[in-house]
């Protein structure tokens, strides 16, 4: 049956005054509960009925309506007299002091749980500090009575009586060890670490500082000036050295200059022994490390090409690479007649060997190459970086994917080196250096002091010591045990081809280092090669032995 329009309206309007006559009802059992229930969504219920309808405490919802509601103990309503609204005031106070109390108990048990595990772990603590404390005191003991115990004769020659007037002998309060005082601030974290740790590469804490502060200067040995032409000078990308210390230079010049920089006297000027002709750009060398005369050369025509620097002649020429720069070449160690290398944009690595016209071995990357570095003593063995901002480790016995990845740059890593068989040294353009360990995959450290967030910087391994390159136009010494830098140089003004200051402000890139017998050679994008030594504090040295 159809009711009209306003037939169904007065039907609606009689069940909304039905509805409100009995809003106090159960909607369930539909008697008037003692103690009702009523919901946010005003429905109204017995408790037993309610608590029939939701008997899992996790989800409450209204057993009218199905929406989840929040249920509510209050019997007050509309239809509610002043007594009974004040009557409930006082219940919902009294609840209301329940719950605070309910709540302090609850912070006042977190508050302590918190104080209990902040005093066992201080007491932890305590108790390192305690055994650390001991250890120290053990050491001081130690020396003091290695001291004392000297023959006169003996500390006549060490100046380190205890009883003795000279200054030198006071070793940890003299102002010759004070030099290096802020050096070893500096680096007191990892002074801390490293003697705790009892590391077995030092035999004492004295030796790793002795060993990590003892250069104190670079010490300039001659400089060499690279241009292409008569009035501007050349960016240089990189250099090598041979085992007779013979430093070629490559870069934005049209020649492989090779020069001999080993002298005994500061010179002024070092000028090229030779020049290898090129007809472009070149960016990378290498030195045959059994046949010192043979040096290959990666250039800007995708060409690797191997020279007989004496005789001034190509011995052979490698073509394969399909994009432009050859970024670097590199000969394994142990194999000379194997020559790897990477080109710019390319995710293969090529392999080499000289009496083979084209690649032997093709390595694929997943992502675009940037540097590679052979491991020392291993013929079969290295490390190349990628602008994802991974390192691959590849064994050239299984080509076919990485024996290792190390992962933990922020930027591509465009300079890889080895410091040891064990430990590999990257930089990247997040401004940092890291040293890893090449076996576990591990970052040992992460050395931070330099400015590199743009460009190629040259980096080079002395010894213990990393040097690397900055863009504010300096070169800067790391020592492997400690993340900052022991030690730093600006490079001075440039002269111009005529010998007076350039001035132009615009020289800010260490972009090449290679160590050449005990001295160091340290480029700039100026052109401008400076042979450098380490000069060791006199004094280091002197407390040294």
């Amino acid at each position: 049956m159809t009711l009209s329009t306003s037939e169904a309206s007065m039907s609606t309007a009689s069940v909304s005054s039905s509805e409100n006559a009995i809003t106090t009802l159960c909607e369930m059992c539909l008697l008037k509960p003692e103690n009702p229930v009523r919901l946010s969504c005003n429905h109204t219920f017995c408790p037993d009925c309610f608590s029939l309808a939701n008997r899992e405490p996790i989800s409450c919802f209204c057993p009218a309506c199905k929406k989840p509601v929040r249920p509510s103990t209050s019997t007050v309503n509309a239809h509610s007299s002043l007594a009974d609204i004040e009557l409930e005031l006082e219940r919902l106070t009294r609840e209301k002091k329940k719950l605070l109390k309910s709540k302090q108990r609850e912070i006042k048990k977190m508050e302590l749980e918190f104080l209990n595990e902040c005093r066992n772990q201080k007491l932890i603590k305590l108790k390192r500090l305690k055994s650390e404390l001991m250890l120290i005191q053990d050491d001081i003991l130690a020396m003091t009575d290695a001291s004392t115990n000297q023959s006169p004769q003996s500390m006549n020659e060490t100046n380190l009586s205890p009883n003795s007037n000279d200054s030198r002998i006071k070793f940890m309060k003299t102002e010759e060890i004070s030099n290096n005082h802020v050096n070893m601030l500096k680096n007191f974290s990892d002074l801390e670490n490293n003697y705790f740790s009892k590391s077995a590469k030092y035999r004492s804490i004295g030796h790793l500082i002795y060993n990590a502060f003892r250069y104190d200067s670079f010490v300039d040995n001659g400089q060499i000036t690279v241009s292409d032409t008569p009035t501007t000078k050349a960016y240089i990308y990189g250099m090598s050295a041979s085992s007779t210390n013979m430093l070629s230079v490559a870069g934005t010049l049209k020649t492989v200059n090779i020069y001999n920089p080993t002298v005994e006297d500061p010179l002024p000027v070092v000028y090229p022994l030779t020049k290898l002709p090129s007809n472009c750009f070149t960016w990378s060398t290498s030195w045959n490390p059994v046949s010192p005369n043979l040096l290959a050369v990666g250039d800007y025509n995708s060409e690797v090409k191997v020279w007989d620097v004496v005789g001034k002649v190509a011995t052979c020429t490698f073509h394969g690479h399909t994009t432009s720069k050859i970024l670097n070449v590199s000969w394994t160690p142990t194999k000379p007649q194997q020559l790897l290398s990477v080109a710019y944009d390319s995710t293969q690595i090529k392999v080499w060997r000289l009496n083979e016209r084209g690649s032997v071995l093709d390595i694929n990357v997943p992502d675009k190459l940037l540097m590679l570095s052979c491991k020392p003593l291993s013929p079969f063995h290295f490390a190349a970086s990628s602008v994802d901002r991974k390192i691959y480790s590849f064994d050239l016995r299984k080509p076919d994917r990485p024996v290792n990845t190390l992962a933990g740059h922020a930027k591509s890593v465009f300079q890889l080196k080895f410091l040891d068989t064990k430990t590999l040294v990257s930089a990247s353009v997040d401004g940092t250096l890291k040293q890893w360990s090449y076996d576990s995959c591990q970052c040992v450290r992460t050395y931070k002091g330099h400015q590199n967030t743009v460009k190629f910087i040259g980096l080079e391994v002395f010894g213990e010591h990393i040097l690397c390159g900055s863009e504010n136009n300096s070169i800067y010494l790391y020592h492997e045990a400690l993340s900052k830098p022991v030690m730093s140089q600006q490079f001075p003004p440039s002269p111009s081809l005529t010998g007076n200051p350039c001035g132009d402000g615009n020289e800010r890139l260490v972009s090449a280092i290679t160590r050449v017998g005990d001295q160091v050679c340290v480029a700039n994008d100026k052109g401008v090669i400076r042979i450098l030594k380490l000069g060791e504090d006199t004094k280091m040295k002197h407390f040294g032995s």
